[in-house]
């Protein structure tokens, strides 16, 4: 009913105007002057049901710009499903490595819960990077992220020692982990606060990538399973796990140097306009991608080679851990160099 209203609303204000007819007495003139002045007015408009609220102008005065929804901050209770799913991604992630190795060692069981470990780590960064706009969920991603960290480092360890390997390999899985518990963690931390700080809420544009890596992830997670994850399957199930986490450090690496260090792209690529600082961390962002591509062409092999799936990802560390420190430096300097700004703007 109220669409025919409102067609109707339409035509009658777009119609073009009839001639008037000729009055037949000086009261009917007068009649038909009050009918059009009542239908016609300069009012009238109110009168629709489409328009109920006052002319457009005023509804516009009335409703909150663009800038300021941007600028709100929303309570993290609107991202509540997102928490909780995360969460028991997490819990059944950890619990899949408690079960490997508790109470003796299933290389099935740890082959399965390699394959999901990588979208456990994009759905940690996913619920920080997406959630920008909500000021209050940002202690919370980086409490699941340490805590997670810590589990995996543990249990990771633990399952090194069971599987009959070197003590020192288990360790070196005990700290390098419990690094990226705390240094990934401040890092993830300073890239949301300063994305807030520079305006950029609305993460649409950054988030897309991840969300496309993800999908990849579990595209490779699917394949992997199909395979086989059987013991003879472990070297083939870790090179595809290298390539799946060399895809969301190396996003997470872009996203520091570009989007919140603001180093022109056009400029790096085509002028090589670079600080050494900022050659070295895209060079191993780089390389830490090819490592990945070549973690890739192993996972397709049926039984590939320990001694390459091993080289490939030991470099895929080497090089994530300096990309690391690089990108961790120029993010700082970028932040002093925001705060300064700000203060001298104060002053």
């Amino acid at each position: 009913m109220y669409s025919i209203v409102t067609v109707l609303g339409l035509v009658g204000l777009y119609w073009p105007p009839a001639r008037a007819a000729p009055c037949g007495s000086a009261a009917e003139c007068h009649l038909m002057r009050s009918s059009d002045d009542l239908c016609c007015g300069q009012n009238s408009h109110k009168m629709l049901p489409f328009d109920a609220g006052g002319t457009d102008l005023e509804q516009q005065k009335e409703q909150p710009s663009e800038k300021d929804q941007a600028t709100e901050d929303v309570p993290a209770s609107e991202y509540a499903r997102l928490q909780w799913f995360l969460v028991a991604w997490l819990v059944g992630d950890c619990a899949l490595l408690t079960w490997s190795n508790v109470p003796t060692h299933r290389v099935e069981v740890y082959n399965v819960e390699a394959l999901i470990f990588p979208i456990s780590i994009s759905l940690c960064i996913l619920y920080a990077f997406a959630t920008i706009d909500s000021s209050a969920v940002g202690k919370r991603a980086a409490v699941c992220w340490v805590i997670w960290w810590v589990y995996q480092a543990v249990f990771t360890a633990i399952s090194q020692w069971a599987a009959g390997k070197s003590f020192l390999r288990g360790l070196v899985y005990l700290i390098y982990f419990a690094f990226i518990a705390v240094a990934y963690g401040w890092l993830i931390s300073v890239l949301r606060s300063e994305l807030r700080a520079l305006g950029s809420l609305d993460t649409t544009r950054i988030t897309t990538k991840l969300y496309e890596i993800m999908g990849f992830q579990a595209a490779m997670a699917v394949i992997g399973a199909t395979q086989g994850v059987g013991p003879k399957a472990f070297y083939r199930v870790s090179a595809t796990v290298a390539f799946s986490m060399s895809l969301i450090y190396a996003w997470l690496f872009s996203v520091a140097i570009f989007e919140v260090a603001g180093v022109d792209t056009h400029a790096a690529m085509t002028k090589l306009r670079l600080s050494p600082l900022e050659a070295v961390a895209l060079t191993c962002t780089g390389l830490l991608v090819l490592l990945g591509l070549a973690s890739y062409m192993l996972a397709e092999q049926a039984q590939p080679k320990k001694q390459f799936v091993m080289a490939a990802g030991d470099a895929s560390i080497a090089s994530m851990t300096l990309a690391y420190f690089c990108t961790a430096r120029i993010v700082w300097v970028a932040r002093r160099r925001r705060l300064a700004k700000v203060a001298t703007s104060i002053s």
